[in-house]
This record gives structure tokens, C-alpha cells and sequence, in this order.
């Protein structure tokens, strides 16, 4: 897995949701020009007509390259900078031309290119940009905006922050090497991340949330109590919301630990493991290198952050279980994004394999009505094949089988005849012969049968056109 295969297929989640980039003219050099969506069946959708052409009225110009935790244009003044981030919605153009006078458009581009906001544009007739509509803080600049306020304002003595941080963690042996390089910063200094913090991040905000949580949550970790997400913030963030996608991936980069793992009632939709880098300004984590998992918060995949992803496809997987083995087998996780999405089909799970687009799209469930329907329902929400491993009609008859309740068998019938006659067609024969007892034989006690094969049988997926 190449840096260079990573960097080719970098985008930005928040600003791609529902959207596709298209060709304007007179799109400023250093942005992109992306589709505004509109929204249909509880999802965003680029706007198209009823042929299902592109209706093109509207368009965000956003930045054309890796989004930076917080990277303000040169020239901007802090007092320019206050007033940008201080902007809890959407900015009318009227406003920010009262603002900035004949320098609006150059603040709003240079503003654009760095990350910091989205620009809406109206589209003439000539799909020509015609003038700009209004603008608001990208999803990275909001999440740090209180944080990056306090601080243009002045508001903290840089000396107490940090003499307050050394004395919650002098108690704790674990954060021993952030003390030292808490105690070695100058006195005086502006608040920055201390050189070679293990918590990997750039952006104070939420190296200080890490700090303060770790501060509290070891203690704990080492009496084996367990701590919840909003117990832990409560405790340690003053308040059970403050949570953001990079305070939790810098307090696991500090704890070594994943945020599913660590706390109870995280706030996480899937599992994944592989060839993925997530980047939320400066924190980055790495699935692949990260063990057993790592976990991106379902919100985080819907606001903000870079992705970057390469390998041969996406493998899902139904049960935790066998997920975890799966994480296990390097020979898969260098070629294959695989990922558990806690059973079944999520909305947030489709649309990051809308975004992604794999090449290959493969999946092993439970030999059972319920695998199949999912499977089917994940193929026709995609508009594509999703290819089934290990879940051959033979391995089925062999079992063994699930113990049910007796009630559970005529809807598991009901539901394999229906997949028998319009499910995936590969699985057809597997759901005609469940259709006839109801029986249902899960991931977990085909193992020993499963994966050892599993790596050829991943191999024998075809790619998609």
C-alpha cells in the first residue's frame, strides 16, 4: 500500500456526501466545483431532472487539496478571522461583502482554497459560474471553532493551561512522558502540541481534550471499572457532548486503545480494518496498522475529515466475531478494506460504499434467510453485485444448525422462498433448500472450514465494470 495510491484517491467526506464534482466554467484555480444536493428517500442526491440528467443551478466551491486542520490565508488578520469564525450558520454574500468591500471575492477564494469555507455559487444557463450566494464554515473549521476563538481572543494564560494539565497528570505513571514535555515548553509560550506527543495530532484542542481524559480515564482502566463515552466527557470535558471525531481519535493515538474498547455507548457505527488512512485535520489514524480495528464514529463519516483508501476492495463481514479472526490474517488486510457494520445494512454503511465506489465488493454472512436478505437488500441499495464467499449450499446441509425459537422458522421460511425467486442469483439454490426447514447455520462454527480458504476465495472475486 503506497503513499502514492493513498494520495490519488484523497477526497474530503464533508463536502462529498451526495455530491459529484462537475464542469463549470470560470472555476477559480486551487477549487473544485461540487454539486449542491437535494434530498430524496431520507438520502442525499446530486440534483437531476426527471430523464436523470444533471440539473445544474447551484454549485460549493470547496478546496482542491488535502483539507488542513487549521491553515488560515496569509494577509487575513486576526480580528478578519474572529468575525469568520464566530459564524454560526450560513453567511448571506451581502454580509461578507459589508464585510470585506472589494476585497470579498479574494478573501472568499483564498479562504476556500485553505479549507476554512464553503462557497455557494449560482450556475447560468451557460453552466457558467455566475456570482457568488453565500458561504459557511467547512465541517473541520466548525468543529474547532470555539476552541481556535478562545484562543485568537486571548481568552487563557498559556502557563496555567499547561500547569493545570501537569497536575492532573502527575498522579498517573502512564502519562509520564506527556508530563515531561508539558514541563520542558518554555514559559511564555503560545499553546501548541509538545514535539513528540504520542497523541499525534496538531491542533491544541484536541490534544488538551485527550490530556484531560486520559488523566481521568486510566485510573479507572487499571482498576478494571469501565467508563462510558458521555461519562468519561462529563468528568473530564465538562460536558457529555463534547466528544468531536478528533478528540477521540487523538485520546485513542494517547491510550493506544480504541474508543469502542476503551468507553461503553461510544458513538460508533462501524468497524474496519485495512488499506484506509482517516484524517481529521491534523489527527490521523491508519486501519491499516491499527489493531484489531479501529472504529470511525458514525457522525464523523457524515462531517468531516480526509479519507484515503487504496487496496483491491471492500470486504464486509456479518458478525463481530468473525470479523476479528478476518482482522487477523495480514494477507487480507493489506488487499482489503473489511469492515463490520454490526450486523446489518446502515444507512451510514451504504453511503460510504456509494462514496468509495471499490472495485471489488464482497461479503460473508451467515448461511441463513436473514444473510441472504442482506445481502440483497445491500446490492439493490448499491445498484450493484455484492459477491458472497463462504457461504456455499454444501456447507449449509452440513450445518450445523442454530437452535431457534419455533416461531422464528415459518418467517425464516417465508423469507428464503422470497429470496429463492428474486434474491441474488448465486444464492438462489441456497435459498430454495433453506425455504424448505427454516434452518439457520451461522459464521461462527464454519471457521475452521472457512478461513483458511477464505484468502483464495477473496482472490476469485472479479472486479466490477
Amino acid at each position: 500500500m503506497s503513499a502514492e495510491a493513498f494520495g490519488s484517491m484523497a477526497l474530503l467526506f464533508s463536502e462529498a456526501a451526495g455530491r459529484i464534482r462537475v464542469s463549470v466554467s470560470g472555476v477559480p484555480e486551487g477549487t473544485h466545483a461540487l454539486s449542491v444536493p437535494v434530498r430524496r428517500e431520507g438520502a442525499n442526491r446530486p440534483p437531476r431532472n426527471r430523464q436523470g440528467l444533471l440539473r445544474i443551478q447551484e454549485v460549493d466551491l470547496v478546496t482542491a487539496r488535502g483539507q488542513q486542520a487549521y491553515e488560515p490565508p496569509e494577509g487575513l488578520d486576526s480580528r478578519h478571522l474572529v468575525w469568520v469564525l464566530s459564524a454560526k450558520q450560513r453567511r448571506s454574500w451581502s454580509t461578507v461583502v459589508s464585510r470585506f468591500g472589494d476585497r470579498a471575492w479574494d478573501v472568499a477564494l483564498s479562504l476556500v482554497r485553505c479549507g476554512g469555507v464553503v462557497l455557494r455559487c449560482a450556475v447560468d444557463d451557460d453552466l457558467e459560474l455566475a456570482g457568488p450566494l453565500a458561504w459557511r464554515l467547512s465541517h473541520s473549521w466548525a468543529l474547532q471553532a470555539d476552541k481556535l476563538l478562545q484562543e485568537l481572543r486571548g481568552w487563557r494564560d498559556p502557563d496555567e493551561v499547561r500547569k493545570e494539565l501537569l497536575a492532573l497528570t502527575a498522579p498517573v505513571p502512564e502519562l509520564e512522558h506527556e508530563q515531561a514535555l508539558l514541563d520542558a515548553c518554555p514559559a511564555g509560550s503560545a499553546l501548541r502540541v509538545p514535539q513528540g506527543s504520542a497523541v499525534g495530532t496538531e491542533a491544541w484542542s484536541a490534544y488538551e481534550a485527550a490530556v484531560r481524559a486520559a488523566a481521568v480515564w486510566w485510573p479507572v482502566h487499571r482498576d478494571e471499572e469501565r467508563l462510558s463515552a458521555k461519562e468519561l466527557a462529563g468528568l473530564a470535558l465538562s460536558g457529555s457532548k463534547k466528544w468531536t471525531p478528533a478528540r477521540q481519535t487523538a485520546f485513542e493515538n494517547l491510550v493506544g486503545m480504541s474508543f469502542d474498547l476503551a468507553l461503553d455507548e461510544a458513538d460508533v457505527d462501524i468497524r474496519v480494518r485495512g488499506p484506509l488512512r482517516w484524517r481529521v485535520g491534523s489527527v490521523a489514524a491508519d486501519a491499516a496498522v491499527a489493531k484489531p480495528w479501529i472504529a470511525l464514529p458514525a457522525e464523523a463519516l457524515r462531517l468531516v475529515g480526509e479519507v484515503e483508501h487504496g487496496g483491491c476492495g471492500v470486504f464486509l463481514v456479518e458478525n463481530s466475531e468473525t470479523f476479528e479472526r478476518v482482522c487477523g490474517i495480514p494477507e487480507i488486510t493489506s488487499q482489503w478494506l473489511c469492515i463490520w457494520g454490526k450486523g446489518y445494512v446502515t444507512n451510514k454503511l451504504i453511503a460510504l460504499l456509494e462514496w468509495m465506489r471499490p472495485e471489488r465488493l464482497a461479503i460473508w454472512g451467515d448461511l441463513d434467510a436473514d444473510g441472504i436478505a442482506i445481502i440483497d437488500d445491500l446490492s439493490r441499495r448499491l445498484g450493484r453485485k455484492v459477491h458472497a464467499v463462504g457461504m456455499e449450499v454444501e456447507m449449509w446441509r452440513a450445518g450445523p444448525y442454530r437452535e431457534q425459537e419455533p416461531d422464528q422458522y415459518p418467517k425464516a421460511r417465508e423469507l428464503a422462498a422470497r429470496m429463492a425467486a428474486e434474491g441474488p442469483v448465486e444464492l438462489r439454490v441456497l435459498a430454495a433448500e433453506i425455504a424448505v426447514t427454516g434452518e439457520s447455520c451461522e459464521q461462527e462454527p464454519l471457521h475452521r472450514k472457512v478461513l483458511p480458504r477464505l484468502v483464495g476465495l477473496l482472490e476469485a472475486v472479479p472486479a466490477d465494470g
